[in-house]
């Protein structure tokens, strides 16, 4: 399944409500990249470009309260995130997004910390 069809997949379910607001800075290397996430709004930057991108979906795994994930969409981009409340090196988070860059899929790694 081709990632624009896994998105479109993802938003059609609806939407469960987070218990908590989550308003995060997170990186990763090799390759570098870099997400500011709030339940609303993301800013992504990868490769050689930054996107705006909105949250129209966001949820967390059945009948527990963490992986959270969030599907991202921005007129150019699209990734989906999974956020996990596990220590990454010295921030608190732990987060894999899968992106893509023309038709190939792309999964990132990296850390969150609060903002």
């Amino acid at each position: 399944m081709g990632i624009a069809r896994l998105i479109i997949c993802l938003c059609a379910i609806p939407t469960v409500a987070l218990s908590e607001t989550l308003s995060l800075e997170c990186s990763g290397t090799n390759p570098d990249w870099t997400l500011s996430y709030d339940e609303e709004t993301a800013r992504f930057a990868f490769l050689d470009r930054e996107s705006e991108l909105q949250v129209p979906q966001r949820s967390t795994a059945e009948g527990v309260d963490w992986p959270k994930a969030a599907t991202l969409v921005g007129p150019r981009d699209s990734a989906i995130i999974i956020l996990h409340n596990r220590q990454c090196g010295a921030q608190d988070y732990e987060i894999q997004i899968l992106t893509q860059r023309g038709e190939s899929p792309i999964l990132l790694t990296g850390c969150c910390s609060n903002r």
